[in-house]
């Protein structure tokens, strides 16, 4: 082999290991102390998967955080023992593993002093698998606002899919999203749930955290929900963080490229793909 063809293998191969799965440079940043020290205004970093936290001023809150699984394929950029002095508010969409993370919900009520907001399905699980106490625990149902603080928060019915966008057979009735306004803004994490009129019916939505996933609101449906939505920020989910495989793919591959592609010029401005541990601010 000659010294130009060496050249370029050798290239060739830094490229490819680079870009292997788990390599140091996909590590997300660590961000707790970004956290820490925004004081003043709103802003969201995303921790993977659904796992969102928002901050407006002193007051943190978060969704479906599943920063200590083992399963994903990329560490979290926060962990929770990091987390915990600082969360006000956790929130639970539904009981899978992959939203209500039972260690991190653990680790967040032990060594730390945030509510948890739930389904009534994950109230027993709480207490004996995550060792919540129940004066931590706020119970949430479809339809049904309630406030903490200032905080309003609306719970949003949420259904869960399956495979070829289908119903999930054992979809529970109490399983919710939810709307929140904090500082003036209306955010809504839909959790895991095809597209529903109940989605459709809301209005002045400002930041909209959505799953285009086969199982959940995929390409068309995440299409037609934006439009009618038309929210000043658009967050795919459901991305990007656990290990992909045969099976699981219809939860763990997302389709949020396709999305985007769909939209109109305008819309697109609003649309967001974060990597793993970045901010934006919302303005």
């Amino acid at each position: 082999m000659n010294k130009k063809h060496s050249f370029w293998l050798i290239i060739i191969l830094a490229s490819f290991l680079q870009n292997l799965p788990g390599q140091q440079s996909d590590a997300p940043v660590r961000i707790i102390d970004e956290i820490k020290a925004h004081k003043t205004g709103m802003a969201v970093w995303w921790t993977g998967h659904n796992g969102w936290l928002i901050k407006y001023n002193d007051t943190l809150i978060g969704t479906d955080l599943a920063l200590e699984s083992d399963e994903r394929a990329v560490i979290a950029p926060v962990t929770a023992a990091e987390l915990a002095p600082e969360l006000d508010i956790s929130f639970i969409t539904h009981e899978h593993g992959d939203h209500f993370e039972r260690e991190t919900s653990r680790m967040l009520a032990r060594d730390g002093h945030c509510l948890f907001v739930m389904p009534s399905n994950c109230k027993e699980i709480a207490q004996t698998e995550a060792g919540i106490p129940e004066d931590r625990i706020q119970v949430a149902r479809p339809r049904m606002p309630f406030t903490i603080n200032d905080i309003k928060i609306e719970p949003i019915r949420a259904i869960h899919g399956n495979p070829k966008f289908a119903v999930f057979y054992d979809a529970n009735l109490e399983d919710c999203g939810y709307l929140i306004t904090l500082g003036g803004k209306r955010l809504l994490q839909m959790g895991d749930t095809v597209l529903l009129e109940d989605h459709q019916y809301l209005k002045s939505v400002d930041v909209l955290f959505f799953s285009p996933t086969e199982h959940n609101t995929h390409i068309d449906p995440s299409v037609i929900l934006i439009n009618e939505l038309n929210p000043q920020y658009i967050f795919p989910q459901h991305r990007e963080t656990f290990r992909v495989t045969p099976e699981n793919r219809y939860w763990t591959s997302a389709y949020p490229y396709e999305v985007k592609m769909r939209l109109s010029k305008e819309t697109q401005k609003n649309y967001h793909i974060l990597k793993m541990g970045q901010k934006i601010e919302i303005n």
